[in-house]
């Protein structure tokens, strides 16, 4: 039929439509700038199909605020709920009458009482904000409690109970009440392909209408697991979800920089896929997708590519068998009994091989980690073979899959990589050839080096925000899909880098589970650590446990349970710190790193070890593994001072203690290693924290380039006794499973807080218990500038550990009392 002409009223300038949002198959979220009065006459919005030229018709039009509240008071346990001021009462719950009228009615028994109405759960809104007296003069009497959202004559959000203010007007409809947001039930669904728009009646604009949560529907749900390419010998297939697409063709290159050599149409498919087999092997072709969406046609890379051009300018499709090294067959992943096994070390590529005295040939590259007998200065060893002297069980990369921006083709750019744009594909300016697929194999090469050298490898991935928005291949396919926007169309910053993926829809949580089965499976990956894990949300992060603990049983998950801004995920989502309890995920402890070098955030702030009083109680805390705070096992827990964010660890000693000598801050740094060392938990080393690394006082240095972020070999020499102390602790903690108790009641059992010196720390571990070769172990934390006698418990002990020495066979015996050494942290067996 033909569309009608709307003759708009006279409108002001705000009287424009912001955002239209299809939510389910009939339903239409609608903002606008300026609020209309209710009631909206169906009419009065026309809702266009410019792809077949039909209108369809509104059904009816409502606010669409929607209010969860809940009468909390002293009376509810007399009803029946469970407790009183209980936010989630479904019996004192307020039901809708109209929209701006939300009641309940209790029958009460006689007596005085207080309450307010809870909304949405919780305590962050309450009203109003002091509890009202309610005075019920009889058993068996019949309360009605009311919500009016928008009074008339205050325009105010107004609370009511039928005692005290039994002659309330009580709106007996909607009509007058202000909105800015409509909810708009159509009476047919429109087809999530076509070109829908919208107009309102004294509104100027028209504005197309984008598929949101409808698509998170089952008839939009893909569960396959083919989407990407699938290559064999005799064919090539193309699978893309892209549900709101009118078309969408694959462009093929023979060569990677030649033109177009063939274009196929795809067809549209289940659930939302677009469909093409071909039938011959396109191995080694590059290919681009053409896609045409709400009436823009644009290319798009394949989200689920493998492999690219340099810059991923083109997917490329590729034999992934062919990619792999020679023995890789019989590659495995690393085993790991319990988390609390794990010593952590991150490294970046480029940081650790480009120095120029690093001894290694392939300078800022994967295949760095494959030379063997690599020598710096004073012939010590690095790369390597450093990392096998210091002996860590996991180096975590810092992300290798490809991020936005550097140039893969020039050799000086640098970005730590914490901006992603190909999560499947490894970064091509760390590969000998950024072309072809040399990327994958020698990445699997580095894995395979790491593998054969008995080390674990854990990848940190950032699944919580892409580099950019609008232009992503993301948006281009199905825009605002994949990220969180609010009901303004705003995309929600909760990284801090101006978007966020959404996790919680169905098919940006099949990506994200796909994508990291794929990196655990093709590239033999030991562990993941998780940027802003927060966002991730609980149940993602639940789920992609159970899909990687089916590949790999031992596998290490970690991340940070925070957020870098406001987050679009309910609060009540996200695995922020205490929300891993009983996951099998590690979340990162800042409360161990402030409690033992002070806030990150205050560069002159000290703490426990770095002069700092009052914070042995937290120090204590974070010994137990943090099971009396937030986490229920000591798995839960990574234990650190630094990493890649905020000082390094030496950088952070320099700036809260710029006053004192050099041989004064080592020992600080010695001392604070050796609480994460020795503390219950899985301990996390800023890669070079053992050669005191510096970057010039650089807390941010994420583009700072190599000559602050390289690792400079030349310190190992220059501090090479720092370095044997931090290796000597590392192999003392791996032979002593006293340091790795597995449960929380292990350590509720076996480790005793003992009576010490003020502003110092000391424990007792009985190490029979955990089948310790040393029957009782004495760690004692001084952080004083001064010495502090001790009495130590009965028996003859041998000091193993003290102010810059760790030395397992023993350095002296001791019985009685003993002197502890200032600045040091003390360790003795029996």
């Amino acid at each position: 039929m033909q569309i009608p002409v709307t003759i708009l009223n006279i409108y002001s300038k705000n009287s424009y439509l912001e955002n239209v949002y299809l939510e389910d198959a009939t339903t239409l979220l609608v903002t606008l700038a300026q609020p209309l009065t209710l009631p909206c006459r169906n009419d009065k919005l026309l809702l266009s199909d410019r792809t077949s030229g039909e209108v369809i018709p509104v059904a009816s039009v409502d606010t669409a605020n929607r209010y969860q509240a809940v009468v909390v008071s002293n009376f509810q346990h007399l009803l029946g709920s469970e407790g009183d001021w209980n936010t989630t009462d479904p019996l004192t719950q307020l039901k809708k009458v109209h929209s701006n009228l939300y009641q309940c009615t209790l029958t009460l028994p006689k007596g005085i009482y207080s309450y307010k109405f809870a909304f949405n759960g919780g305590w962050q809104w309450t009203l109003p904000a002091s509890n009202v007296e309610l005075n019920v003069p009889a058993d068996q009497t019949k309360v009605t409690f009311s919500l009016v959202p928008c009074d008339l004559t205050t325009q105010q959000t107004e609370v009511y109970d039928s005692i005290n203010q039994p002659a309330a007007e009580i709106p007996a409809s909607s009509a007058g009440m202000q909105a800015d947001q409509l909810l708009v039930t159509l009476s047919q669904a429109p087809n999530v392909t076509h070109t829908l728009e919208l107009s309102l009646q004294g509104y100027r604009n028209t504005l197309q209408v984008i598929a949101r949560h409808v698509l998170d529907t089952a008839a939009y749900t893909y569960s396959g697991n083919d989407l990407g390419v699938t290559l064999t010998a005799e064919s090539t297939s193309f699978r893309l979800w892209a549900p709101t697409a009118t078309e969408v063709q694959v462009l093929l290159f023979e060569h990677e920089n030649g033109p177009v050599t063939l274009e196929e149409h795809l067809h549209a498919d289940q659930q939302g896929t677009w469909y093409l087999l071909l039938p011959r092997s396109l191995e080694n072709w590059s290919y681009l997708y053409l896609v045409t969406v709400q009436g823009q046609t644009q290319t798009a890379l394949d989200p689920y590519a493998r492999a690219c051009t340099p810059n991923a300018l083109r997917g490329l499709i590729v034999d992934l068998a062919k990619t792999n090294p020679a023995g890789w067959d019989e590659d495995q992943h690393l085993s790991l009994q319990a988390a609390v096994d794990a010593i952590i070390y991150e490294l970046h590529v480029r940081d650790f091989s480009i120095s120029e005295d690093s001894g290694m040939v392939h300078k800022g590259e994967y295949l760095a980690f494959t030379e063997d007998g690599t020598q710096g200065p004073s012939g010590v060893s690095t790369g390597l073979e450093h990392l096998k002297e210091l002996g860590i069980t996991h180096v975590q990369i810092m992300p290798p899959a490809r991020f936005a921006s550097v140039d893969e083709t020039r050799v000086n750019e640098y970005n730590w990589g914490y901006d992603p744009c190909n999560y499947n594909i490894p970064q091509g300016s760390y590969a000998s050839n950024p072309g072809g697929s040399a990327r994958i194999n020698e990445f699997k090469q580095l894995v395979q080096s790491l593998h054969h050298a008995g080390l674990g490898v854990t990848i940190d991935v950032v699944y919580n925000h892409t580099f950019t928005i609008h232009s992503t291949d993301f948006d281009k396919i199905v825009p605002q899909y994949y990220y969180r926007t609010d009901d303004r169309g705003n995309y929600t910053n909760g990284s801090g880098c101006g978007n966020e993926l959404a996790t919680e829809r169905p098919m940006v949580r099949k990506f994200v589970r796909d994508s990291v089965n794929y990196w655990i499976s093709e590239y033999h990956i030991d562990g993941l650590r998780f940027d802003l894990m927060a966002l991730i949300g609980t149940e993602t992060m639940v789920a992609i446990s159970e899909d990687l603990r089916a590949i790999h049983p031992d596998i290490l998950l970690y991340g940070e349970p925070w957020c870098g801004g406001e987050s679009g995920l309910p609060s009540s989502q996200l695995l922020t710190k205490g929300q891993q309890r009983g996951l099998q995920i590690g979340v990162f402890n800042d409360e161990i790193r402030g409690a033992i070098i002070g806030s990150v955030f205050a560069k002159e702030e000290q703490g426990f070890a770095t002069g700092a009083q009052g914070l042995a109680a937290a120090i204590k805390q974070s010994v137990i593994g943090s099971t009396k705070t937030f986490a229920n096992e000591p798995g839960e827990v990574v234990n650190y001072t630094s990493s890649h964010d905020n000082f390094t660890l030496w950088d952070k000693i320099a700036q809260s203690n710029a006053q004192n000598s050099e041989d004064q801050r080592i020992r600080m740094d010695e001392l604070a290693q050796a609480i994460v060392l020795t503390s219950q938990g899985i301990p996390f080393i800023q890669g070079g924290e053992d050669f005191l690394r510096t970057k010039g006082g650089n807390d941010n240095s994420y583009n700072a380039g190599d000559s602050v972020n390289q690792l400079t070999w030349a310190r190992k020499a220059t501090y090479h006794a720092v370095f044997q102390y931090y290796a000597n602790l590392i192999h003392l903690r791996r032979q002593h499973p006293a340091f790795r108790l597995r449960n929380a009641h292990e350590i509720d059992q076996q480790l005793t807080f003992l009576d010490s010196p003020q502003n110092t720390v000391a424990f007792q571990i009985d190490g029979k218990a955990s089948g310790d070769s040393w029957s009782s172990i004495l760690v004692i934390y001084n952080p004083n500038t001064h010495t502090c006698p001790f009495t130590l418990p009965a028996g003859n002990w041998t000091v193993v550990g003290k102010q810059g020495e760790i030395a397992e066979q023993g350095l002296q015996e001791v019985e009685g009392t003993l002197t502890l050494e200032e600045i040091s942290c003390t360790i003795l067996h029996i």
